[in-house]
């Protein structure tokens, strides 16, 4: 399994975005800015990975 992987750079800049984004929001109420991007790409697995499935046309698609 791999343990790292390898974003274009529009995955790049707009997880950097968000990250800035949320730590806006995190310092508006005085909390603990997020460290690292993979941070973020951890939650989204931890969020996200059962909902992953495979539409009727085989594309791969989050179930709500």
């Amino acid at each position: 399994m791999a343990k790292s992987i390898a974003l274009n750079e529009w995955e790049q800049q707009a997880l950097y975005r968000k990250m800035v984004e949320l730590n806006n929001k995190l310092a508006e109420k005085e909390m603990r800015g997020i460290s690292k991007e993979s941070v973020i790409v951890h939650r989204i697995i931890e969020l996200a990975i059962n909902k992953i499935d495979i539409s009727e046309s085989g594309t791969i698609i989050l179930k709500e």
